[in-house]
């Protein structure tokens, strides 16, 4: 992913993001309210040295005290004074417990010793650090050599009382808050940028490049609102959408030079990608290049094609495949004299054993000596393997990804599906990609001429009752379902 795509990722999981975060602040807020006060209390003490009746033995005594107060530092939690402590102030807890509360330590190249003792209140921490300080200095005249008169050498001088806390040193409130806030942020990234790898909807020709060495070779327009595509490639022939799909076929063509594409299966990762109205519309495409072409809804779970051409959807696929009826007899006339379809037929109990039977080979291996090409609608690879069957009897797979829904995760599986079936990827359609978005077309609804013609004859299917013999090719006459009947199911 490019640095664009990240922030494209991470904006389009704000919500998440910033949930995240306040969930984080929010956890911070609770650790914080739920862990006990702690008051710290310092105090100082000066070590100095009785032996001071000249200069000389003034030096001297001081430099002996320098040398003896990392000793008497550690003197401050043992037990010589801590057990003192605790008696004294009946306190109800070990030595190594009161232990853990005192800090001492002395700057360097002084006698001082700062004591600091924390406590769960702050006249507890008070009455501690003084208790500790007191007993100190008794251990220190107690260990400390005496004089020939039998006074100690070391004194220990109160410079500074142990002070009252007037707030707690932790729980850091608003340290915890930034601190939840911080990861919950971080967390919400991490989120965002995952699921920007394995689910970021494709929006771009150059993400399908990473997943496939396959081409891209069209990117079809979103039909205009209360319209499918075929009705908007039949009302206007210069529009947008019919514009992107003659791109489409033209690219097409140039994958007939190792010897010919005569017919291919369209699919699509899953339902919803608008891949039965790419069907359609470039059947209609090809079909005004003068080449015969027939249209098979292979979709026999949820068929959609007859909804999209008003035609008749009684007899079909399934009556052929079954030997009920021969395909010159099945198929139907729609839109133009080229262009023939198959509709499915009666949804049958058993769809992937009719499509990977021998009548489904010798039925393409017969239509391909009527037709020039053959496009087949199939059902979504990740749903079922109908259209590996079919790809492997066909010159291909023709794969529709829809614009900003269809995931690089979701076309990684379904590469890896075609690749494992032995099926010949052709390359992908970007479906329903918005008309500010296909900036390439632009030049066709500033320039092109605004159609203004109706339908063309036969443009639409004539609404007749269920035959009940095989019908003949037919024309249509009604008027076309609006995208949201037939997008869900395509």
């Amino acid at each position: 992913m490019s640095l664009n795509e990240y922030l494209k990722s991470v904006s389009r999981r704000w919500l998440m993001i910033v949930l995240l975060a306040a969930l984080g602040a929010a956890g911070g807020y609770a650790m914080a309210a739920a862990t006990p006060d702690v008051y710290r209390s310092t105090s100082s003490v000066l070590l100095t040295s009785e032996n001071g009746g000249s200069a000389a033995e003034l030096v001297q005594g001081t430099a002996y005290i320098e040398n003896l107060v990392s000793s008497y530092v550690l003197l401050a939690d043992s037990e010589l004074v801590l057990d003192q402590v605790i008696d004294d102030l009946d306190l109800d807890m070990s030595t190594a417990r009161l232990a853990g509360q005192i800090t001492a330590g002395s700057p360097l190249n002084t006698t001082v010793i700062d004591l600091s003792v924390v406590d769960g209140t702050a006249e507890g921490a008070q009455r501690i650090a003084r208790s500790v300080t007191t007993h100190l200095s008794l251990a220190v005249s107690e260990v400390s050599p005496t004089s020939p008169d039998g006074t100690p050498t070391v004194r220990l001088t109160t410079i500074q009382s142990a002070s009252l806390p007037s707030f707690p040193i932790a729980p850091n409130t608003r340290l915890m808050v930034a601190l939840g806030a911080a990861v919950g942020l971080v967390l919400g990234l991490v989120y965002a940028i995952i699921r920007g790898l394995v689910s970021q909807p494709i929006t771009d020709p150059r993400e399908i490049a990473h997943l496939t060495d396959d081409p891209v070779v069209g990117e079809v327009v979103l039909a205009k609102r209360d319209s499918t595509l075929p009705a908007r490639v039949l009302i206007d022939p210069q529009g947008l959408e019919a514009e992107s799909l003659r791109t489409l076929a033209a690219n097409l063509t140039f994958l007939t030079v190792d010897g010919g594409l005569r017919s291919f299966v369209v699919t699509s990762a899953s339902p919803g990608e608008a891949k039965s109205s790419i069907a359609a519309s470039l059947a209609l495409t090809l079909a005004e290049s003068s080449q015969r072409v027939l249209l098979i809804d292979a979709d026999l779970r949820r068929p959609t094609i007859a909804t999209l051409t008003q035609l008749d959807d009684a007899v079909g696929l399934t009556g052929v495949l079954i030997g009920q009826y021969d395909l010159d007899v099945a198929v139907q006339r729609w839109a133009h004299d080229r262009l023939d379809v198959l509709t499915s037929g009666a949804v049958p109990p058993n769809p992937t054993q009719l499509l990977s039977s021998d009548s489904m080979q010798h039925l393409i291996e017969q239509a391909s000596a009527e037709y020039d090409v053959i496009i087949i609608d199939s059902p979504p690879l990740l749903a079922v393997t109908d259209a590996a069957w079919i790809g492997r009897i066909t010159d291909g797979a023709l794969v529709v990804a829809r614009y900003n829904k269809t995931t690089a995760r979701a076309l990684t599986h379904l590469f890896e599906k075609l690749e494992s079936a032995g099926v010949r990827m052709l390359g992908v359609v970007i479906s329903c990609v918005p008309r500010r978005t296909r900036a390439r077309y632009g030049y066709v609804a500033e320039y092109a001429p605004k159609s203004k013609e109706a339908p063309r004859k036969g443009a639409a299917p004539r609404e007749t009752p269920a035959p009940t013999s095989p019908p003949a090719h037919s024309k249509s006459a009604a008027k076309s379902p609006t995208a949201e009947s037939v997008e869900t199911a395509s």
